[in-house]
């Protein structure tokens, strides 16, 4: 089965993974979308870095020091900041205002799960939700810092005129920030609706897959939806009251606060 490609080598897993693959690519190649070599290199460090980070958590766990998890999620969160900063860019601090709501959204959710029994501290629970908080938050932060400057752009008249009259980067802003937060949660929101009636969701699949009882599947998909809602709307309000004074740029100069 497919869950034994990293222990067990078996070309006829292989085979059928990457026959999945080809569906994609010769409809690339026939339509010639040109995207095949990118495709193929794509799956190829996916491949890599599943496989690298299945051996690197299967060491973790292993180790059963908490000092290393944590650092291990500081790392996370580090690198997270990386990606934030390329989509924040022309906002000043990207980067530490990614690992500063990432971060805080991350270790304030996990320490509410944590405090309520909701987790248990164990390095098998701990990486995978952490990494989910982490991810989302990422992504929620890039979410929130395009749709910050987007709506700072066609609003500059109005932003302009409030400036004028003497208002600080807190006025101004105080209509934005509401905008950015709610359109990072509809997604969210929508998904809680639909999920089981429209679609089966990952982790519920994941534990059927592996063996787990549906009821139990279906409890842990739940704290994961709810847990990920939380952490969307944490990092983003982290984000934009983070960024908004620093986003206030008008004609290449910068809004003073």
């Amino acid at each position: 089965m497919a869950a034994d490609l990293f222990t067990h080598f078996d070309i006829q897993i292989l085979l059928g993974l990457f026959g999945l693959l080809s569906i994609t690519w010769i409809f690339s190649a026939w339509q010639r979308l040109g995207v095949g070599r990118e495709l193929a290199w794509s799956a190829l460090r996916a491949t890599l870095q599943l496989g690298g980070m299945g051996f690197v958590l299967t060491w973790l766990f292993a180790l059963h020091q908490p000092l290393v998890l944590l650092l291990f999620l500081i790392l996370m969160v580090l690198m997270a900041g990386g990606f934030n900063a390329k989509r924040g860019k022309g906002i000043r601090h990207a980067y530490w205002i990614g690992v500063a709501s990432i971060g805080l959204s991350t270790t304030l959710l996990l320490a509410w799960m944590l405090g309520s029994g909701l987790i248990a501290f164990e390095g098998r629970v701990l990486i995978p939700l952490g990494g989910m908080l982490i991810g989302n938050a990422m992504n929620a932060v890039s979410l929130a810092l395009d749709r910050l400057r987007a709506e700072i752009r066609n609003q500059e008249a109005i932003l302009l005129a409030m400036a004028a009259l003497g208002a600080n980067a807190r006025q101004m802003l105080a209509e934005i920030y509401p905008q950015v937060t709610r359109s990072a949660l509809i997604p969210t929101i929508d998904s809680l609706k639909s999920v089981g009636l429209i679609h089966i969701p990952g982790i519920t699949a994941g534990m059927i897959l592996a063996g787990s009882p549906p009821l139990k599947a279906v409890g842990m998909q739940l704290l994961v939806m709810f847990m990920l809602t939380a952490v969307t709307a944490l990092a983003t309000f982290s984000a934009v009251l983070l960024a908004g004074p620093l986003a206030l740029r008008f004609g290449g100069e910068e809004n003073p606060a």
